[in-house]
C-alpha cells in the first residue's frame, strides 16, 4: 500500500503541488480580500466619525466668532480707546438669545468634541451662567453697560475656544481613533475656580454690582 502510493505521488508530484498551490493562493487571496474589505469598512465608518467631528468644532469656532462680535458705544474712554461692548449684550433679549444658541449649538456638539475643547467649552459656559444669573434684577437697558466691563472676558474666551479647536484640526483629526471618552469633561473644581477669578467680571464685579444696585434705585423711584 504504501509502495502504491509512494508510486502514485512520484507520477503526479506535479499535478499535487500545482492542486496545493492554488488552493493556498486561493486561501490567501481570500484573506487578503477580507482584510482589505475589513479596512475599507473601517475606514468609511471613520470618515462618518470624522465628518460628525469636524462639524462639532467648527460649531465651536462659530460661538467663539460670534463671542467677539463687538457693538460700538460711539465714545470714548478716558484713554482714548473706543467704549465697546460684546452683541450679544446689547440687551437682555440679546443675551438670553445668545445662551439659548450656545445651548442649543454646543451640547450635540459635546459628543464629538475632543477632551480638551469640551472643558474649555464647558468653562465658557460657566461663565456665562454665572454672568446671567448675577443680572437678574438688572434691567435690560443697562445690560450693555455691563457689556463696557466684560467685554474683555468675550475676547480672551473666544480667543481660547478658537486656539483649542484648531489644535484639533491641526494634529487629533489624523488619529484614527476617538478620545478617551472617560475622560472628565470638565476641568477640576480648582482650576474653573482659578480661571474665573481671572476674569474681568470678577476682578470688577464692584462695578457690576454698582450697576445692579443703580438700577435698583431707579426701579424703586419709579414705583
Amino acid at each position: 500500500m504504501i509502495r502504491v502510493m509512494a508510486q502514485f505521488l512520484a507520477e503526479h508530484a506535479s499535478a499535487i503541488f500545482a492542486l496545493m498551490g492554488t488552493l493556498v493562493g486561493g486561501m490567501v487571496s481570500y484573506v487578503g480580500s477580507w482584510f482589505l474589505r475589513r479596512r475599507d469598512l473601517d475606514l468609511r465608518l471613520w470618515e462618518r466619525f470624522l465628518d460628525r467631528r469636524i462639524s462639532a468644532h467648527e460649531a465651536v469656532v462659530g460661538l467663539a466668532s460670534k463671542m467677539r462680535v463687538m457693538a460700538s458705544l460711539e465714545e470714548f474712554d478716558s484713554d482714548g480707546n473706543l467704549i465697546r461692548a460684546p452683541n450679544v449684550m446689547v440687551s437682555r433679549e440679546a443675551f438670553e438669545e445668545w445662551l439659548t444658541e450656545f445651548a442649543q449649538v454646543s451640547v450635540p456638539a459635546t459628543t464629538w468634541l475632543s477632551i480638551v475643547v469640551k472643558r474649555e467649552l464647558n468653562l465658557v459656559q460657566d461663565f456665562m451662567v454665572t454672568l446671567h444669573s448675577s443680572l437678574t434684577r438688572v434691567p435690560s437697558e443697562r445690560f450693555l453697560t455691563v457689556g463696557t466691563i466684560v467685554y474683555r472676558d468675550f475676547l480672551d474666551f473666544s480667543s481660547s475656544l478658537e486656539r483649542i479647536a484648531f489644535q484639533f484640526f491641526e494634529s487629533e483629526a489624523r488619529k484614527l481613533k476617538l478620545s478617551e471618552l472617560a475622560e472628565h469633561h470638565k476641568y477640576a473644581f480648582e482650576e474653573t475656580q482659578r480661571r474665573l477669578q481671572k476674569t474681568v467680571m470678577m476682578s470688577k464685579w464692584t462695578d457690576i454690582q454698582r450697576v445692579i444696585q443703580s438700577a435698583t434705585q431707579d426701579h424703586n423711584v419709579e414705583s
